[in-house]
């Protein structure tokens, strides 16, 4: 008996449905791989190792790996597989720029749109941050840091900026927690953060725009140095 058009229509959906829910698992693991620097720039991505990993197929992995190669996290080699992107420092100084210029729109938005609660809560990432630059705990401080500058895109309220925003500090994660690790720069990364927070309790939209492009700015002068 032939299963009715409509229901093998349904379940067409349904098995669709399911295989882009598992390949969007496949590619936040790998983005969190890459952001927690578990993989670095021209690692080799093993597809089987990572299936077995996750639990599933080899196929959502190769699927999620073309995804990802989109977004240029990955580059694809010719029979060799897919590797971690090594981003060159001119694509850096590109991204950096970028970056700059959507974070200066960021600290206006947020003078204008953000609450007060809001800004509390970044004052209070900050305060984490010293306790993890006092204490020189890297990895920590890394981590409340992309706390920190999710949160200021999210109180911009602005999903377009949010959407360019991630594709462009998703790259800059194969290269940013270079600059942050040398001797010092934990200190002067945070007392930076503390001019944008100042900035934005003030409700000064061009006090707060400058206090983010120049952190933007300093965060690649870090970066070339720790090449």
């Amino acid at each position: 008996m032939k299963t009715p058009p409509s229901t093998h229509s349904a379940t067409q959906a349904i098995s669709q449905r399911r295989a882009n829910t598992i390949t969007s698992i496949a590619v936040g693991a790998i983005e969190a791989m890459i952001v927690s620097g578990e993989l670095v720039a021209g690692d080799r991505i093993n597809e089987s190792t990572l299936a077995e990993r996750l639990g599933i197929s080899r196929g959502p992995i190769r699927e999620a790996c073309r995804s990802l190669e989109q977004a240029g996290l990955l580059t694809s080699k010719v029979n060799r597989g897919m590797y971690v992107r090594e981003v060159s420092l001119d694509e850096a100084r590109d991204l950096y720029e970028l970056r700059g210029a959507i974070a200066g729109l960021v600290g206006e938005l947020i003078v204008k749109r953000a609450d007060d609660t809001e800004i509390a809560e970044l004052s209070g990432l900050v305060e984490q941050m010293q306790i993890a630059a006092d204490n020189g705990n890297a990895a920590e401080y890394y981590k409340l840091n992309l706390q920190f500058h999710d949160a200021l895109v999210l109180a911009a309220r602005n999903s377009a900026l949010e959407d360019t925003y991630r594709k462009i500090v998703n790259q800059l994660h194969l290269l940013r927690r270079r600059g942050l690790v040398q001797e010092g720069n934990l200190q002067v990364s945070n007392s930076e953060h503390k001019k944008i927070v100042d900035a934005l309790m003030q409700r000064n939209a061009s006090a707060a725009n400058k206090a983010l492009r120049d952190h933007v700015s300093n965060g690649l002068t870090r970066l070339i140095a720790s090449l």
